[in-house]
């Protein structure tokens, strides 16, 4: 026991210091290949910061280290030359064309770019020092070419993510059939699984349901009117008025700014001495911002409607804004009042609303002008 006693610190230190020797070995393997793996690293995005991480250059040999030129330096280190990536744009020059340029040869110059990687790990591992070395003006021109085409690789990836989000039917381009009828107060978004009762309105031809009555007008013209009137229309003489309509609608301003309104409704083709539905002459209704036209019956419109547009710069379904705001954005936050046919954000009105109502809905103006005679109180009742 007493042998042991003695000999135990002993032994216990031989082990701490072949631990410790072991570690100081591990230490060194990792720090040794940490720097390895930087020296070599291919530029890349950081996920976690987002920020794109490239080689630096702040490690520098000991052969680069130069004596103090200023009071408190040791050493000095010579400046890198900043170079601007130049690109390529194409040319007229015979002598820079990319079209010579064969996937064929993109294969062996990035396999030799990885052989020279290992090769400068490996020898970074085994603590051996890297030489610069000077690369030729062909090998510079041909890397260059290859980042000119990385760089447009990359730029065409764009342009087919913008192309698809400009393919992408906008508020302004989209079909007029589908805008309005579905929420209450005429929500713009198609709620297919609303029950019966809160579309009491139903197309007579396809049997498709709305809440209200311009959705349902809406839809008959974009859907079912147009294939009606067109064998009219192929029968009677050439108009001035266009005979189909034309999404890509541009309005006509006059010499002062003005929007000239069409002299023809986006619906029936008629004008207002006729309506060709009724037969009958119809005042029209113009919109401010596009300058379409349609006849209040075509519109559907109800007879507190027909009177109200005529007292304010009415807008139509693909132009509507908000009357509080005056912006169209967040379009399916927008609540139509049955009475007057102005827009309003849920969230712009005071207080604000959360859910669509039911049935009809009236804005503050007309429950001020029309009392008891507005369509949210008669339905009410």
């Amino acid at each position: 026991a007493a042998v042991f006693l003695h000999l135990w610190p002993v032994s216990f230190g031989r082990l701490g210091d072949q631990f410790y020797k072991e570690a100081i070995e591990h230490c060194r393997s990792y720090n040794s290949r940490l720097c390895a793996e930087r020296s070599v690293r291919l530029p890349f995005l950081d996920s976690q910061t987002g920020v794109a991480q490239n080689n630096c250059y702040i490690w520098m040999e000991k052969r680069h280290r130069g004596p103090g030129l200023a009071p408190g330096q040791l050493y000095t280190y010579p400046a890198r030359c900043w170079r601007k990536k130049r690109r390529l744009h194409p040319p007229e020059d015979s002598r820079l064309k990319l079209l010579e340029i064969k996937p064929e040869v993109d294969l062996p110059l990035k396999k030799d770019g990885f052989t020279s990687e290992g090769t400068t790990l490996e020898a970074l591992l085994r603590g051996e020092g890297i030489e610069k070395k000077t690369d030729t003006k062909e090998e510079d021109t041909i890397q260059e070419i290859q980042r000119v085409l990385e760089n447009d690789e990359n730029a065409d990836e764009v342009n087919e993510e913008e192309d698809l989000e400009e393919d992408i039917p906008k508020r302004k381009n989209r079909p007029r059939g589908r805008a309005r009828g579905s929420g209450g107060g005429r929500r713009r978004n198609d709620a297919a699984s609303q029950d019966d009762h809160d579309k009491p309105y139903v197309c007579d031809i396809c049997g498709k349901r709305y809440k209200n009555r311009p959705g349902l007008s809406y839809h008959y013209a974009h859907t079912h009117l147009a294939s009606e009137e067109g064998d009219e229309a192929r029968e009677q003489e050439t108009r001035s008025s266009p005979v189909h309509r034309n999404e890509n609608h541009k309005p006509q301003k006059g010499p002062d700014g003005v929007i000239i309104p069409n002299n023809y409704c986006d619906f029936c083709l008629g004008g207002s001495s006729m309506n060709k539905k009724s037969g009958r002459p119809e005042e029209l209704v113009s919109c401010s911002d596009c300058g379409r036209s349609g006849h209040p019956t075509c519109l559907q419109f109800t007879a507190n409607m027909t009177e109200a547009v005529k007292t304010y710069q009415w807008q139509c379904i693909e132009c509507k804004s908000c009357s509080l705001c005056g912006t169209s954005e967040n379009d399916d936050q927008l609540l139509f009042c049955d009475d007057c046919d102005r827009g309003y954000h849920m969230y712009c009105l005071n207080p604000p609303v959360f859910e669509p109502p039911e049935g009809s809905w009236s804005c503050h103006l007309c429950r001020e002008l029309l009392r008891e005679r507005a369509s949210a109180f008669s339905f009410q009742a």
